[in-house]
């Protein structure tokens, strides 16, 4: 299920005739199973909207929405990293994000990303020392109803309304993000994500988690995908 999931949003990305992804000409290998990778940034990028929704249909109290449903889709999101490819992946605190100078970086004519990235001349180092070959910088992660990512990135959309519908059809999550090389401090590869999860008959209480974990999947697919 998961990978016809994928397959069929590589489908889409690539007859959408917008590009939602940038190469670096170096790239030329992904990070290994074995090498230990800090993700950077997630806590802080993760945004829940439709609270009110979201309260209704799972029974749960509206205050409690952002905090319960966001750290199941952390959870998840880094579980299934770790499941899927970065076994030696570790989370680095926001406190490191926050602290990076933050830039636009641009993907198409249309599409631009926002974000923080490590100043040029600078290798962020672990709290033992050790300096990473390479980092995964998460810039935003939002839970949503029948999202699309050309309403968040494209800037000729940005301002448009999104329709309200009455039933929902999809759960979705939009995600930005750069593997970044923290060697050489240089963007290997950046993209967009729009990973949605039908809910034909109501969203269910492992939905979010269900999301979550296709949305880690769709970034492992995109970083092995983004050799040049």
């Amino acid at each position: 299920m998961k990978a016809t999931l994928l397959l069929l949003s590589l489908i889409l990305a690539s007859c959408a005739g917008k590009q939602w992804s940038a190469s670096h000409p170096y790239y030329k290998e992904s990070p290994s199973v074995q090498e230990e990778i800090p993700l950077l940034g997630l806590h802080r990028a993760v945004v829940v909207t439709r609270d009110k929704w979201f309260a209704k249909h799972l029974q749960i109290p509206r205050d409690s929405v952002y905090f319960l449903l966001g750290k199941q889709a952390e959870d998840a999101f880094t579980k299934e990293l770790q499941h899927a490819r970065y076994t030696s992946l570790s989370i680095w605190p926001d406190s490191v994000y926050e602290k990076l100078p933050e830039e636009t970086q641009k993907l198409d004519e249309k599409i631009y990303i926002k974000g923080r990235f490590p100043a040029q001349g600078v290798s962020l180092q672990s709290p033992n020392g050790k300096t990473p070959k390479h980092l995964i910088l998460i810039h935003e992660w939002t839970l949503g109803l029948d999202l699309k990512k050309d309403n968040f990135f494209d800037y000729t959309l940005i301002n448009n309304e999104e329709e309200t519908k009455r039933a929902s059809e999809s759960l979705t999550v939009i995600l930005s993000y750069t593997l970044w090389d923290n060697e050489n401090q240089r963007a290997l590869y950046s993209a967009v994500a729009e990973v949605p999860l039908a809910i034909p008959h109501d969203i269910q209480p492992g939905d979010v988690s269900k999301v979550s974990a296709f949305a880690a999947d769709s970034l492992v697919a995109g970083i092995d995908g983004g050799i040049r």
